[in-house]
């Protein structure tokens, strides 16, 4: 499966644009991820162009609640047929083992602390190990604690990163890194939204992101 996750956070998009763009570039992508804004907006129709596609979902909603409600969001994200979701670690461990416990569901990825704000490595490690003992596939984490993510919890527990940027900007994202630094840093999935959607030309930057990690991936 192919290391980047186009993130679909457009809100000024309309559906048509939006669906040019999964055809466009279905060729570099095999999973889109689905955030609350276009989830609201277009709900199962954005997913069935997903799928249309042959591509996967990865449903980011980031589920926070009583286990009870985040137990019965995965089995209804569990029939959509998304290929992955993201909870919020600071639910706790009740939480996220009501999460697991759901059978054949999608792969839960947990989110430690979001990419706009600031903390300590030692506060990541701390949920990404709790989000480990309940089961939980895999963390969503900056490029900034992914190689220690690895160390601490083991190369078989996933490490999706977001906060990708091809250069140094001011922007909302405080721990940010560029494609190649977070593959190097042991990232088994890059989130990549804003490099791509608002270049002047999407489909070359998709290409040379896809360029520069196949690069990193070979050495």
């Amino acid at each position: 499966m192919k290391r980047i996750i186009l993130a679909l956070d457009v809100y000024d998009f309309y559906f048509g644009r939006i669906e040019k763009l999964v055809q466009e570039t279905a060729p570099y992508i095999d999973v889109y991820k689905v955030g609350p804004i276009l989830f609201l907006r277009y709900g199962e129709k954005i997913m069935r162009i997903i799928k249309d596609n042959g591509k996967e979902i990865f449903l980011d909603l980031k589920f926070h609640d009583i286990p009870a409600t985040v137990k019965l969001s995965i089995e209804s994200a569990k029939e959509l047929g998304v290929f992955s979701l993201t909870v919020h670690s600071i639910g706790g461990e009740d939480m996220l083992m009501a999460a697991t416990s759901v059978k054949n569901r999608p792969k839960i990825w947990a989110v430690t602390v979001l990419t706009s704000q600031v903390t300590t490595k030692e506060e990541v490690i701390k949920r990404a190990k709790l989000a480990k003992v309940c089961g939980v596939d895999g963390v969503i984490s900056s490029p900034l604690e992914t190689a220690l993510i690895k160390k601490e919890c083991g190369k078989e527990f996933d490490v999706v990163t977001p906060g990708i940027r091809l250069e140094k900007i001011n922007d909302d994202q405080k721990r940010v890194a560029t494609p190649e630094v977070a593959i190097k840093e042991g990232a088994d999935f890059i989130v990549i939204g804003r490099p791509v959607l608002n270049a002047i030309n999407p489909i070359e930057t998709l290409k040379d992101i896809c360029n520069r990690v196949e690069d990193n991936l070979r050495r």
